[in-house]
């Protein structure tokens, strides 16, 4: 993860791009959720069927050591990584949205494999937590150590407990110790969607 700042300063992509995993070296694939056997975050409720059929985004679906990048026109890349790191960054969304009263927390993935190395990015800190939980048998690696850390059941709950914890005590030290910066916005990769 030595490149992690430039990858995530770098413009993401929003789909699966034409050049597939060749394009992606090095930046980061935003993505609309991420499944884990019956799991899926962030969670759509009532609608997700509804939702999931008009959606244009990418799905990230964890099968064993697999992870299948489902795209929109039915384009389906599946990787078997020798490398999952998982981390949290913090976005400040209560400075620009009048409904966030607190910051939130999105879910970054560092995808290595023999021929690929980039990241995904999802919305909420639930689904990194959730799979340190449950890596199925993919080799994921907690930079934050949140795996120690009891986070609840909901994504307020692993709010709370983050605030709680401190971010700047759970980041420091670590390769992504830039994030405690209070102006995440600006990097490409981190804005919201």
């Amino acid at each position: 993860m030595k490149n992690v700042k430039e990858a995530l300063t770098k413009p993401a992509f929003r789909g699966l791009p034409k050049d597939g995993l060749t394009a992606l070296s090095g930046r980061t694939l935003f993505t609309i959720q991420l499944v884990n056997g019956d799991h899926t975050f962030p969670s759509r409720g009532t609608f997700a069927h509804l939702i999931n059929t008009f959606s244009t985004g990418v799905t990230v679906t964890v099968t064993k050591n697999q992870v299948t990048l489902d795209g929109h026109e039915n384009k389906q890349i599946t990787i078997i990584p020798t490398s999952v790191d998982i981390f949290l960054a913090r976005t400040n969304a209560n400075q620009f949205n009048l409904r966030q009263a607190a910051p939130v927390y999105i879910t970054f993935l560092h995808m290595v494999g023999d021929d690929f190395d980039f990241y995904i990015r999802v919305s909420g800190g639930r689904a990194g937590k959730y799979l340190i939980d449950h890596p199925q048998q993919l080799p994921v690696h907690d930079i934050l150590g949140l795996k120690h850390i009891e986070t609840g059941q909901t994504e307020m709950d692993l709010v709370d407990a983050i605030n709680s914890y401190g971010y700047t005590k759970l980041i420091e030290g670590s390769e992504v110790a830039f994030l405690d910066d209070d102006n995440i916005i600006k990097f490409a990769s981190v804005t919201p969607h």
